[in-house]
């Protein structure tokens, strides 16, 4: 069965009363096309497809609105909890997307069990109010959603407004004390002035490579909030989390990592995974690569002394006449800068060295003037010079009013 509706109390209502009752329930991103439908459906065996849309036209599988469906189901929603109620008649899995940041997008079919490993239950938690920034169809989401419920805790739901902003005003009355978000979009909380009001206890970063300047400002701007950088992903689950407030992860996790999934580092510096528990299934495509149990995470890190930080995707490096140059490096170093906010580093492509590197960045007040922003372009240019070789310097600088986020609260690269 196939879950596709944009209001996101809607499909956690429904997810709770389908548990046990469906084989299968794919979450459906809000920017999927109808046109991609039919394949992914496919991919997934969908046999029913739960909207809050008309019909689709030529879709060869049964259409049910979640209006109906809801109403039929509201006593089961009052009555089931897929957490902490005993097993049903059927073990329902749950089918989520990857986010695709650097390649077409897989998916991934998990159990409960694989989805709420790193789920804590018990014990009094501090925070009551948890945020809903993240799409609920996908990984991240889904942790918020699980995380809220484990804990007894109010969830706070915000899609239904225009804009960041609007989200931020509404948790910030609402005394959102506990938050899960991107890097990218809590560079962009840290800049609206709703955001800096939210009584936070807990701060949680995942998605992408947490930065100790980022780290830096969350705890300087909210100095009685637990900051925590986790490293998860759709295929693999939550691998870790990092709580002492620098980039990158302690190189002991290697021999005693503290979540229980097992960690290696091969010779060129990918990082492996091993969890405890392995339920997941790819659907109609072939999953990253695996031995012995052990998961190819794709991501690239460099041991520096007792510790080891993240480069950036395997697949993400820009090939400059034969160097690499991972973009986030890049990024990294242009937000050194105050007057930047935002940076998106990308290839360009060159037709003597295949590709250089340019750079989109957001200041933090805008330019009223053309030479403002060249001057702003040239200092961006002139502090990558002096910091990075020649190569992954940006040989072209864009100022830019924003940078889009993908509906997973990543950086849009492509």
């Amino acid at each position: 069965m196939a879950l596709a509706l944009r209001p996101q109390l809607e499909l956690a209502r429904l997810m709770v009363a389908l548990d046990g009752v469906a084989a299968a329930l794919l979450l459906v991103p809000a920017e999927w096309p109808e046109s991609v439908w039919a394949e992914r459906f496919g991919a997934a065996g969908v046999e029913v497809v739960v909207s809050d849309r008309p019909r689709s036209a030529g879709l060869k599988v049964e259409h049910c609105h979640a209006g109906e469906l809801l109403r039929e189901t509201a006593g089961r929603v009052a009555e089931t909890d897929p957490i902490f109620r005993s097993a049903t008649a059927r073990a329902t899995r749950v089918i989520l997307p990857t986010s695709g940041t650097t390649g077409a997008p897989k998916l991934v079919s998990h159990t409960w069990a694989t989805l709420t490993r790193a789920i804590k239950t018990g014990g009094e938690s501090p925070c009551q109010r948890w945020g809903l920034l993240y799409e609920l169809g996908r990984f991240a989401g889904l942790q918020v959603f699980l995380q809220a419920l484990a804990a007894r805790a109010t969830l706070i739901f915000t899609d239904h407004l225009p804009d960041l902003e609007a989200r931020l005003e509404l948790l910030a009355a609402l005394g959102c004390d506990a938050l899960s978000a991107t890097p990218t979009m809590w560079r962009k909380i840290l800049m609206s002035p709703a955001g800096r009001r939210l009584p936070l206890r807990q701060i949680t970063l995942g998605g992408e490579i947490a930065d100790d300047l980022v780290l830096r400002a969350l705890t300087d701007a909210f100095p009685h909030a637990r900051v925590t950088h986790i490293y998860a992903s759709t295929e693999a689950g939550v691998g870790f989390s990092v709580r002492d407030g620098r980039a990158g992860f302690p190189a002991a996790y290697l021999e005693d990592s503290p979540s229980g999934v097992e960690l290696r580092v091969d010779a060129s510096g990918r990082l492996w995974l091993r969890p405890p528990v392995r339920g997941q299934i790819y659907l109609g495509a072939e999953g990253p690569e695996t031995v012995e149990g052990w998961i190819d995470s794709g991501d690239l890190v460099e041991r520096r002394g007792d510790r080891f930080y993240f480069l950036g995707r395997a697949s993400g490096a820009i090939n400059v006449g034969g160097d690499k140059v991972f973009p986030e490096e890049v990024e990294r170093v242009i937000l050194e800068l105050p007057e930047i906010v935002l940076a998106r580093v990308n290839a360009r492509r060159n037709p003597i060295v295949g590709a250089v590197v340019e750079a989109a960045v957001v200041p933090r007040a805008t330019p009223g003037e053309v030479t403002g922003t060249v001057e702003l372009a040239r200092r961006v240019r002139a502090h990558c010079a002096a910091r990075l070789p020649r190569h992954k310097v940006p040989a072209l600088v864009q100022v830019v009013t924003d940078l889009k986020a993908e509906g997973t609260g990543k950086l849009a690269r492509r």
